[in-house]
């Protein structure tokens, strides 16, 4: 077995909600035969959702914990960081069943903390991946294809 065979590859998918994280993880696992693990948010969520409710801030604990991470041998966890244009994203969420006013109410400041938490915080690879108008087969072709050059890549 090579030594790409061997590495585990981590994808957490983080966004917004009705971005399209829990259906782009479902056609990237049937897409790559479940070669990846994918995780439906993680620690840039964590972090956006901590200073969206005001709970403690866990700057310091999120960014240590991708560091160590990112030191991991035969291991690469990936943020795949998905967004999409406000209007689209509340025209997704009012089609909902579920749907409730609150859930506009923080959308525009969660974006906001998305971008600042990939500029600032983040010590994990991100790939940017923007849902707006793309199909899912073509959003799923999209990241196929940057984790194959990041896993390519010298940058690992």
């Amino acid at each position: 077995m090579t030594e790409h065979e061997q590495r585990l590859t981590i994808l957490s998918f983080e966004g917004p909600d009705k971005v399209g994280k829990s259906t782009l993880i479902r056609e990237v696992n049937r897409a790559a035969n479940y070669r990846f693990l994918c995780i439906d948010r993680f620690t840039g969520s964590a972090w956006v959702y901590d200073k969206l409710s005001g709970r403690r801030d866990r700057t310091d604990s999120i960014s240590m914990a991708e560091g160590e991470l990112s030191k991991l041998e035969n291991v690469d966890v990936l943020n795949v960081l998905l967004s999409c244009a406000p209007e689209v994203l509340r025209e997704r969420i009012r089609q909902e069943d579920e749907f409730s006013e609150a859930r506009l109410e923080h959308l525009d400041q969660a974006l906001e903390y998305y971008r600042e938490y990939a500029q600032e915080i983040a010590r994990l690879p991100i790939i940017e991946i923007d849902t707006t108008d793309k199909s899912v087969e073509d959003t799923v072709q999209e990241i196929l294809s940057k984790v194959e050059a990041y896993e390519q890549s010298d940058n690992r």
